[in-house]
């Protein structure tokens, strides 16, 4: 029993002296994909909502690391740069995020504390079902490089508002079909906001 009281109260000392290392964040986000050019095809999206969920662990009071998850849905749209060959196609299609980043923070303990951050991972495009060129458009997978910058502002100890601003940098999505693959780089900006617990 003796052993148990102490465990527990080396337990609490630990998490005590760690202080708030974890949080965790609900965030609602906004996605507006530049538009590409390539191979003859103007490929471009529609703006969106979507939802993202992070976590971050701190292992100093200013760097740490973070994981997200996000999911929005929008259409893709292609369309031919040659009047002889005419195209216009718009793709829905599910786009999940699953990415990872070092993140650094200033002013620890203030009420405002900013951050910036940089990463990788990968995005995955999952269109309705589609057919162009006789060809049928299937799941696109790409790299996804990812960087952020923003702020918390702190409501009390454990809560925090988070605002901030993502950009990522991929492979603009052609689901597998040549007659709509640009080949190009693509670059979605995502602001986002949402709320923060810290433990």
């Amino acid at each position: 029993m003796t052993g148990l009281v102490c465990l527990g109260l080396f337990a609490g000392a630990i998490q005590a002296q760690e202080g708030d290392r974890n949080e965790v964040t609900v965030s609602a986000t906004g996605s507006f994909e530049q538009s590409t050019n390539g191979n003859g095809i103007h490929q471009s999206a529609e703006n969106s909502a979507g939802v993202l969920f992070s976590y971050r662990y701190f292992f100093t009071d200013h760097q740490g690391l973070e994981v997200n998850y996000g999911f929005s849905r929008f259409n893709q749209q292609y369309s031919s740069l040659n009047a002889a060959t005419p195209l216009s196609l718009g793709v829905p299609a599910n786009t999940n995020e699953a990415t990872a980043s070092y993140i650094y923070r200033h002013a620890v303990g203030h009420r405002l504390t900013p951050f910036v951050s940089a990463g990788t991972g990968a995005l995955i495009f999952v269109p309705d079902s589609f057919t162009s060129g006789g060809v049928s458009g299937s799941k696109f997978a790409t790299p996804d490089f990812v960087y952020s910058a923003g702020a918390d502002l702190a409501v009390s100890r454990r809560i925090s508002l988070r605002l901030g601003y993502r950009g990522h940098v991929f492979e603009a999505p052609d689901f597998g079909v040549p007659g709509i693959k640009t080949g190009s780089v693509a670059h979605m900006a995502e602001p986002f906001g949402g709320i923060s617990f810290h433990f």
